[in-house]
C-alpha cells in the first residue's frame, strides 16, 4: 500500500506515461508506412480492411486521448483520481498495443480471413462497390478463395435485393 501511495504522489509519473505513449505511437508510424506502401493486389479492399479492422483509424484518436489527456489534471487530482487516471492511461496503452499487434498479424498473416470478415460485415454501398471491384479485378485469386469470395458476394447481393423489395 505504501508503494501505491508513493507512486500516486510521484510528480514524474505523467512524464513517464507520456514517454511510453509516445514510444507506442512512434512504433506505429513505420508499421503504418510498411502496411500502406506494400504492393497490394486488392488495393481498395485492403485499404478498407486496414483502416477499419487492423489499425482501427476511428479509434486511434480516442486511444491517443486516453493516453495523454488524463495527466493534464495530475497536479490537481486527489490520490483516488490519480489511480483512475492511471487506469485510463493503461487502457489507452493496451488498446494502442492491441492495434500494433493487429498490424503485425496483418503484415505476417493470412490476409484472406480478414478480407472475408470485412466483406461479410460491409454495409456502406460506396465501400461495398470499391471493395468488390478490387476483388474481381484481381489476378491473384486462387480457386478456394475465389469460391469464398463468390459466396460472400452472393450473400451481399441477396441482402441488397431483400432491402429493395
Amino acid at each position: 500500500m505504501n508503494f501505491l501511495t508513493s507512486l500516486l504522489c510521484n510528480q514524474d509519473i505523467p512524464v513517464l506515461a507520456h514517454n511510453i505513449g509516445l514510444a507506442c505511437l512512434t512504433i506505429l508510424i513505420p508499421v503504418a508506412i510498411a502496411i500502406f506502401t506494400s504492393e497490394k493486389d486488392f488495393k481498395e479492399l485492403d485499404n478498407h480492411v486496414i483502416l477499419d479492422h487492423v489499425i482501427r483509424a476511428k479509434g486511434l484518436l480516442v486511444y491517443s486521448a486516453l493516453i495523454f489527456v488524463p495527466f493534464f489534471f495530475w497536479n490537481e487530482s486527489s490520490t483516488g483520481w490519480r489511480l483512475f487516471e492511471l487506469l485510463i492511461w493503461g487502457l489507452g496503452v493496451y488498446l494502442l498495443c492491441k492495434t500494433l499487434f493487429s498490424s503485425y498479424l496483418w503484415l505476417k498473416g493470412n490476409k484472406f480471413a480478414l478480407r472475408l470478415q470485412y466483406l461479410k460485415e460491409l454495409a456502406n454501398p460506396t465501400d461495398m462497390e470499391e471493395s468488390w471491384l478490387s476483388v474481381w479485378e484481381s489476378n491473384q485469386l486462387n480457386p478456394a478463395n475465389e469460391n469464398d469470395f463468390f459466396v460472400k458476394f452472393a450473400d451481399n447481393i441477396d441482402k441488397l435485393l431483400e432491402e429493395y423489395e
